[in-house]
């Protein structure tokens, strides 16, 4: 399974202007729905906002965070994508404030994808390149095309 071939064009928003992680987590869920992937909006933000809270921030560092969970409303894997134009703070262990967001979408059977697509998005966005490059892309399409590009060269499926 592929964090590119999750994402699609509905699902990706670029230089977003979002005041908190709250508005946007809540846009991650809205374009998830948009795409048909969450089928309860309502349950899976309220999911993820758990998780956030009992499980602690899904922040990662160097302005990137992964918010996730597994859950009834959603009805297939998906991964949506949001891009901020100015960072916010998601209690981030280094302390930088996230501005680059991806909402991993899970249905309750699917844990073992749910694992690698997480750990398959860490290693993707360990590169700094690939992140600026992101941070930089103008267009939905383009955002998807470098993720894409960058997924293909590192990993061999």
């Amino acid at each position: 399974m592929k964090v590119s071939q999750l994402l699609s064009r509905e699902s990706v928003l670029v230089h977003a202007d979002v005041p908190d992680a709250s508005n946007a987590l809540g846009i991650l869920v809205e374009l998830q729905e948009a795409s048909g992937i969450i089928t309860n909006g309502t349950a899976y933000y309220n999911a993820v906002c758990d998780r956030e809270t009992a499980g602690g921030s899904t922040a990662i560092g160097e302005g990137i965070a992964l918010p996730h969970a597994c859950n009834a409303g959603v009805a297939a894997p998906g991964v949506a994508a949001l891009g901020l134009s100015d960072g916010i703070d998601w209690g981030a262990p280094d302390g930088l404030p996230v501005d680059l967001i991806f909402m991993v979408a899970m249905p309750p059977q699917a844990q073992s994808e749910h694992l690698l697509i997480l750990a398959r998005l860490v290693n993707l966005l360990s590169d700094n390149t690939l992140t600026r490059a992101l941070r930089q892309a103008q267009s939905r399409e383009r955002f998807i095309e470098l993720l894409a590009r960058a997924e293909a060269e590192r990993f061999a499926d």
